[in-house]
């Protein structure tokens, strides 16, 4: 039996729509391709002019490193907090990556936060411009939102290090979470009257005072919880003690 030709027609319409549909969603999907690569393209240019030109980069400084012109950056940016906060967000990021990747298979306590300091003093000797832009002095208050997220990560990454050592010997690991957050607040504020001062003390000097400072703080948490550990002051530092 023949097929009504309305029945057919229907179908035919229904192939064809899906071939149409199929055809625009895959236009739609190398489209958001295309402008996830354009945009973070963009956001290395504008890395880059940061670099060159400091924190108070324009967008004509911008436009320049990236070889196009304003108006092509807001097709994918909506305007120039928009891209300032696409930067702040990857930066933080990319510290954030940096002292996790430091932490990795680090055990010891003391080495941890060494590992984790120098971590983080080693992307403000790194790319100063670029710190002072997107974490020192963010540009607003999304901006420093961002900041403050990936902050917070760090700061629980602490905690959660420092309660397992308290766990691990049976304490009561409550002291971890104050002192995780204080950590990080103690590190930034470090950091940013470092990353003016880089001729007053070296990396290395600042990364092992830090860790010094620090570790008598920490050392006194573990005592709180009735753990010994050695609290000897830096030998780098202080090798008369």
């Amino acid at each position: 039996m023949k097929r009504p030709v309305a029945r057919t027609t229907a179908a035919v319409t229904e192939v064809v729509g899906a071939v149409a549909r199929g055809r625009k969603d895959g236009r739609s999907a190398r489209w958001a391709e295309h402008r996830a690569a354009r945009r973070g393209e963009l956001i290395e240019a504008a890395m880059g002019a940061i670099r060159e030109y400091g924190p108070g980069v324009g967008m004509d400084q911008i436009a320049r490193a990236a070889r196009t012109s304003k108006p092509v950056i807001y097709r994918y940016f909506a305007d120039k907090a928009d891209l300032y906060r696409a930067v702040v967000t990857q930066t933080a990021g990319t510290l954030l990556e940096r002292v996790v990747t430091a932490l990795d298979g680090v055990t010891d306590p003391r080495a941890e936060l060494a590992a984790g300091v120098d971590a983080f003093l080693s992307m403000l000797e790194e790319d100063p411009e670029l710190y002072r832009f997107a974490v020192s002095r963010p540009i607003d208050r999304d901006a420093d939102d961002v900041v403050r997220d990936y902050t917070s990560t760090i700061g629980e990454i602490i905690t959660q290090r420092l309660r397992g050592h308290l766990a691990e010997h049976g304490r009561d690991p409550a002291a971890a979470q104050p002192w995780g957050i204080a950590t990080v607040g103690f590190l930034r504020a470090a950091g940013d009257w470092w990353i003016d001062h880089h001729d007053d003390m070296t990396r290395r000097q600042l990364a092992d005072y830090l860790t010094s400072l620090l570790w008598g703080g920490a050392a006194g948490v573990y005592a709180l919880g009735g753990v010994e550990v050695d609290n000897r002051p830096s030998e780098y530092l202080f090798p008369a003690l």
